[in-house]
C-alpha cells in the first residue's frame, strides 16, 4: 500500500502537537507561578519560593511526618507570619490564637477549612464534632457537653483510679523482677482501657491481657491515614477525582483498611452498649447520649462516629503526652523538678485513697508540671486550619481575604523565644507567675480555644 503525502504529513504533525501542548502547559504554569509570586493577594507574605507557588513542599513534609517541625523552621527564618502554600498562612503569635480560634465581638467565627480532615473513616452524610460545620457542631456539642461535665466525670473517678492502680502494679512487677518495659506502650494500654470504659461502658483489658492490644496500633494507623488524606486535599480540590487518586497513591490499601477497622470495631462495641437497658447502666459517655432529653441532638450514626472519635482522641493523645512528660521528668537535669513533684504529692496525701481530682487540682506544682508538659510536648503540635469568613478579616493585625487558609502552629508558637524564654527547657515555674514578663503563656493552647476547643479539656 502506498503511503500518501497526507498520511506522512499527519504522522509528522504528532510531535508538533505534543510540543505545542507542552509549550502551552509550560506557559500556563509559568503564568500561574508569576501570579502567585507577585500578584496574588498573599504575595506580600514571606515563605520559600516553592511554597508560594505550590502545595507540594508542605504536603511532602506532612507525608513524612515532619510538618510541625518544618513549619517551626520556616517561622525561625521568615518571622511570625509564613506563607505555607499559595493560599495558606501560618502564625505563631499569642494574639493569632484568639483571632483565628476565638470568638470576637463584631467578627464572624472562622470556618472549618476543607483541608482539615479527621482520623475517623468518612461515613456519607455523617460528621464527627471535630469535622462538623458551625450549626451541626453547636448541636453536637450541646448533646455531648453533659457527658463531659465535671459532675459526669467525677461519677467515673473511681473507674480511672482502678486502672491507674493496675498500671502501678504492673510497673512494680517490672521493677521487682528487673525486667525492662516500654513505658510508652503501657501508657497507651492504660489510656486505651480508661477511655474505652468511659466511652463504651466495658473494659478493654489491655493492661491485663493482650487480646485487644492489636487495636492500639490500629488507632495510630488511623491517625496516619487522616494525615495522608489531608495531604491529598492540599494537592487537589476536596472530593474531586484527582484528590481521590492522590489518596489512593499515598495511602496503601492496608493503611486505609486499618482506618475502616477502627470504625468497625467501635461500631460493634457501641451497638452492643446501645442495646443495654435498665436502671443500673454504667454512666459512661454513651449513657448521657442515649438519655438526652432532645432526641434530635445526636442520631445513632453520629453517636457511633463520635464514639470512635473519643477512643482515638482520648487514648492516643493522652498516652503520647504521658510518655513525653515522663521523658522530661526523668531526665537528670530535671531531677529537681521531679523531686519537688514527689514531695508535693506525698506531702498532700497519706495514702492512695486520699487522692481525688478535687484535691489534685489544688496542688500548684503538679498543675505547673502538667502545663509545662503540654507546652513542651503537645499531643497535637500541628496547626488546625481555619478559613477566613466572607468579607475577609484580620489575624494579628493582617487583613486577609475571604477563603484564606490560616492556622496557628502549636509547635511553632510554644517553641519560639518570641513567646517563651528558653523554650526547649522544661521549667514548670514559668506557670506559677501568670504575670511573668518573660513568657507569653497564652501562646500555649494544647486544647485549642474558642467554640471549637477540645470538649474533653478537663
Amino acid at each position: 500500500m502506498a503511503i500518501t503525502n497526507a498520511s506522512v504529513s499527519g504522522i509528522a504533525s504528532v510531535p508538533l502537537l505534543v510540543a505545542g501542548l507542552a509549550a502551552l502547559t509550560s506557559v500556563y504554569l509559568i503564568a500561574i507561578g508569576i501570579y502567585r509570586l507577585y500578584f496574588h493577594p498573599l504575595a506580600k507574605y514571606p515563605g520559600p519560593i516553592l511554597n508560594r507557588v505550590s502545595s507540594i513542599p508542605l504536603s511532602y513534609k506532612l507525608l513524612r511526618g515532619r510538618l510541625p517541625f518544618y513549619v517551626k523552621q520556616l517561622h525561625d527564618i521568615y518571622g511570625p507570619v509564613v506563607r505555607l502554600t499559595p493560599t495558606e498562612l501560618s502564625f505563631n503569635s499569642e494574639k493569632s490564637w484568639k483571632d483565628i480560634y476565638g470568638s470576637r465581638p463584631g467578627h464572624q467565627n472562622f470556618l472549618k477549612d476543607p483541608v482539615h480532615v479527621g482520623s475517623i473513616q468518612t461515613v456519607p452524610g455523617v460528621v464527627t464534632i471535630t469535622m462538623a460545620g458551625d450549626v451541626d457542631h453547636a448541636r453536637q456539642r450541646r448533646a455531648l457537653s453533659h457527658a463531659f461535665s465535671t459532675k459526669a466525670l467525677l461519677e467515673q473517678e473511681y473507674l480511672i483510679k482502678n486502672y491507674v492502680d493496675v498500671f502501678r502494679d504492673k510497673m512494680n512487677e517490672f521493677a521487682s523482677s528487673g525486667q525492662v518495659c516500654n513505658i510508652a506502650d503501657w501508657f497507651s494500654y492504660t489510656t486505651f482501657d480508661i477511655i474505652g470504659h468511659l466511652s463504651l461502658g466495658e473494659p478493654f483489658g489491655c493492661l491485663t491481657s493482650s487480646d485487644l492490644r492489636f487495636w492500639v496500633p490500629v488507632i495510630s494507623e488511623s491517625i496516619k491515614a487522616g494525615a495522608i488524606e489531608q495531604a491529598s486535599r492540599r494537592l487537589a480540590t476536596t472530593g474531586s477525582k484527582l484528590q481521590q487518586l492522590f489518596l489512593k497513591m499515598f495511602a496503601p490499601t492496608e493503611l486505609r483498611d486499618q482506618r475502616r477497622k477502627h470504625l468497625q470495631y467501635s461500631r460493634e462495641k457501641i451497638m452492643r452498649r446501645i442495646q443495654q437497658t435498665g436502671s443500673n447502666q454504667h454512666r459512661d459517655f454513651l449513657y448521657y447520649l442515649m438519655n438526652q432529653k432532645d432526641k434530635d441532638n445526636l442520631n445513632q450514626d453520629e453517636i457511633i462516629v463520635n464514639g470512635a472519635l473519643f477512643i482515638i482522641a482520648g487514648s492516643e493523645t493522652t498516652g503520647s503526652f504521658m510518655a513525653g512528660l515522663f521523658n522530661h521528668l526523668l531526665r537528670p537535669k530535671n531531677r529537681d523538678v521531679f523531686d519537688k513533684l514527689v514531695a508535693e504529692i506525698r506531702g498532700a496525701f497519706k495514702s492512695d485513697e486520699e487522692i481525688t481530682y478535687e484535691e489534685l487540682v489544688k496542688l500548684p506544682w503538679l498543675s505547673a508540671v502538667l502545663d509545662e508538659g503540654l507546652r513542651i510536648f503537645p499531643s497535637a503540635p500541628i496547626g488546625f486550619t481555619r478559613a477566613v469568613p466572607d468579607g475577609g478579616d484580620s489575624v494579628d493585625g493582617n487583613f486577609l481575604p475571604a477563603g484564606t487558609t490560616v492556622s496557628t502552629c502549636m509547635w511553632a508558637a510554644t517553641h519560639t523565644e518570641d513567646n517563651f524564654k528558653d523554650p526547649y527547657e522544661f521549667r514548670p515555674e514559668r506557670w506559677l507567675d501568670r504575670a511573668n514578663a518573660t513568657d507569653k503563656l497564652g501562646a500555649s493552647n494544647p486544647f485549642s480555644l474558642g467554640p471549637r476547643g477540645c470538649i474533653g479539656r478537663k
